[in-house]
């Protein structure tokens, strides 16, 4: 019963945002022509238009083939148009997202807290759906996140090794989990091996980057790891950050889970302690790198803080 009203819960969430918010923003008809446009230019490897990836604030998609590819294919056998496609390929990869965030957060949490946990991450949501025109990898990625975390956790060297070249080809944003595999079982007994796998899902990540890379790279992709153009990216996210104020999407979605986790950072399991670090290093690579107000770019930070604040927040209610 439980569980049952579990999953209703979270079906209402998911359905509410993506038919609330999302037919609002991302699947409204204004937008589908360029979506669809975007769509068969990535199919083609040919930025749409005559113009540079770049010159449509694309730099970089045109690699992300993983998610597009599966839309083409849900099309081709149902005969949808490809709008109805992704929204039915994010609605799925959402609920998945759900179920998994409260799997995942139950390893160190109560069923309350863990609860807890997927209803602030359920509230920031709404902000995914903003600043953005075709990012249809985004809850698929976001759902590969957290399997691949939990894989880590238990360290399933073979099923993590798989995912890994999977999550690369859906974005390339997970090919720094081979540190964090390497960092999270350090103190464990043997060492050689522990960096033998590390070795290996490193090769895999960087070699399935470097072959989409060769297949559907754009030579001006360099120019962003530029020091011209990290600094031009950080003055654009100060500037931005001092319009919205307290409304800038990265404070709230990340400052009280990492205040509460940095708080409660003495103690903590290791796994949970480790990913706490890994979450401030992937937010400053995303703070210098791309538009930090984009926080649906960046939702795996909060996946990655919130076992630690889940239990700090369990440690001060048991103390009280």
């Amino acid at each position: 019963m439980a569980k049952a009203a579990l999953l209703w819960l979270l079906a209402s969430i998911c359905l509410a945002l993506q038919s609330w918010v999302g037919d609002a923003t991302i699947y409204g008809k204004a937008n589908e022509s360029q979506r669809a446009m975007l769509h068969q230019a990535i199919l083609d490897n040919h930025p749409p238009g005559g113009k540079a990836w770049a010159e449509w604030g694309a730099l970089s998609v045109q690699k992300r083939v993983g998610v597009v590819y599966l839309a083409e294919a849900v099309r081709t056998a149902t005969g949808l148009r490809i709008g109805a496609v992704y929204k039915l390929i994010d609605t799925v990869f959402l609920m998945l997202s759900l179920v998994a965030l409260f799997a995942y957060l139950r390893r160190w949490t109560s069923s309350t807290m863990a609860l807890v946990g997927v209803l602030y991450f359920s509230a920031l949501l709404p902000l995914t759906y903003f600043f953005q025109l075709f990012h249809p990898w985004d809850r698929l990625q976001l759902f590969l996140w957290i399997v691949l975390l939990g894989l880590i956790a238990d360290r399933r060297f073979g099923l993590l090794a798989v995912g890994l070249v999977l999550s690369v080809i859906v974005k390339f944003d997970t090919v720094l989990l081979p540190a964090l595999y390497f960092a999270a079982h350090l103190e464990r007994e043997g060492r050689a091996r522990l960096v033998a796998e590390s070795l290996v899902l490193a090769a895999l990540v960087v070699g399935t980057s470097m072959m989409l890379g060769q297949l559907f790279g754009d030579p001006a992709e360099a120019s962003r790891f530029a020091l011209s153009g990290v600094l031009d990216q950080l003055a654009s996210n100060w500037a931005k950050l001092k319009a919205m104020t307290l409304s800038y999407p990265p404070l709230l979605v990340h400052a009280l889970p990492l205040g509460l986790a940095l708080f409660g950072w003495r103690g903590q399991p290791r796994f949970v302690a480790v990913s706490l670090l890994f979450a401030l290093a992937m937010s400053l690579i995303h703070l210098l790198l791309t538009n930090y107000e984009e926080v649906r770019a960046h939702m795996m930070v909060l996946v990655l803080a919130l076992p630690a604040a889940l239990v700090t927040v369990q440690r001060l209610l048991s103390r009280s």
